[in-house]
């Protein structure tokens, strides 16, 4: 396949390729290039032969392409050899940063083209390395704060993020070591409830709220008090809330929580109002059998059995 440029200047792109790998001509070759092609012959023929080396590396050598029988041939041969690649990958349904890397380069060479741009191949493959580059650049990030010794900005910018996205993960993770790192303690316990607020099912929010509790005054008896009235409160409008349970079971936790008696009577009241979820039935069935555990009250034994049967029909 012969490429025309607008200068009349004729060369394959096979040709060209073999010439610029010659170690000899090379140089002379660029200068020939630069001399007689136009600038954008000259991006385009770059850009093609750097397509050219990726096919000719090993990470393409276990994929047999599959090309068109003239569908194709009026094309220039790195396009073609593109699409063939594309398709093999895509038959297969291979999902790898290889086959991310070629279905973006097939999309560049012809937008047009619905197969690549309607692939769910593209989707899952992009979803599966979007988590990976995310921590690559949290952890980028952080090292750069490291080195500055300035946290300026940042907890800002993780607000923002979590703006757009309230359980944004890797947001806040790196919040979480801003404040740890720093020592800026100073409105979280705020901020984390304006979180909740805004979203009670935000388990991040709930879990970011535990740890600055407990890496600050910790959970003692009025704070303790006090996070609970925070949680039944939230319990009691949305019953199924599993992250209010998870952390509501974090926090009586070392005492036990049949040590609350107003949790288990706030439960014993929703099971009254035909409240089943099941994490209420698994807190009382905790609560139930921690209690038979302490004072070894049949009675209770008797309950914790009710609850268990309950939470497993």
């Amino acid at each position: 396949m012969k490429f025309q440029s607008n200068t009349g200047f004729i060369k394959s792109l096979t040709e060209l390729r073999d010439i610029t790998m010659c170690p000899n001509i090379c140089g002379i070759a660029c200068f020939v290039v630069l001399l007689i092609l136009s600038p954008i012959d000259i991006i385009f023929i770059c850009t093609m032969a750097e397509s050219l080396c990726v096919f000719n590396s090993s990470e393409f050598k276990d994929v047999q392409p599959i090309y068109l029988s003239e569908e194709e041939s009026g094309v220039i041969n790195i396009i073609e050899d593109v699409y063939a690649y594309f398709r093999a990958l895509f038959n297969k349904q291979e999902i790898s940063e290889r086959a991310l890397k070629l279905t973006e380069e097939a999309a560049n060479l012809n937008p047009a083209n619905y197969t690549v741009l309607s692939s769910k191949n593209t989707e899952r493959i992009e979803q599966r390395f979007e988590k990976r580059s995310r921590i690559l650049l949290s952890h980028h990030r952080r090292l750069l704060i490291e080195i500055l010794n300035d946290p300026t900005g940042e907890l800002e910018f993780t607000q923002s993020m979590l703006q757009e996205d309230y359980k944004n993960y890797h947001a806040w993770q790196h919040r979480q070591w801003l404040i740890s790192h720093f020592k800026l303690w100073d409105n979280e316990l705020v901020y984390s409830e304006e979180m909740i607020k805004k979203d009670a099912r935000n388990n991040s929010a709930w879990n970011y709220r535990y740890f600055v509790i407990n890496s600050t005054t910790g959970f003692d008896a009025q704070v303790t008090e006090r996070e609970i009235q925070m949680t039944l409160e939230n319990i009691k409008k949305l019953p199924h809330n599993e992250s209010a349970w998870n952390y509501l079971n974090g926090i009586v936790e070392d005492r036990g929580p049949s040590s609350f008696e107003n949790v288990v009577n706030f439960c014993e009241y929703l099971l009254s109002q035909k409240q089943t979820s099941p994490q209420l039935l698994a807190f009382l069935y905790t609560a139930y059998l921690d209690k038979f555990q302490k004072t070894e009250d049949e009675n209770f034994k008797n309950k914790a059995i009710k609850a268990n049967v309950r939470y497993a029909s």
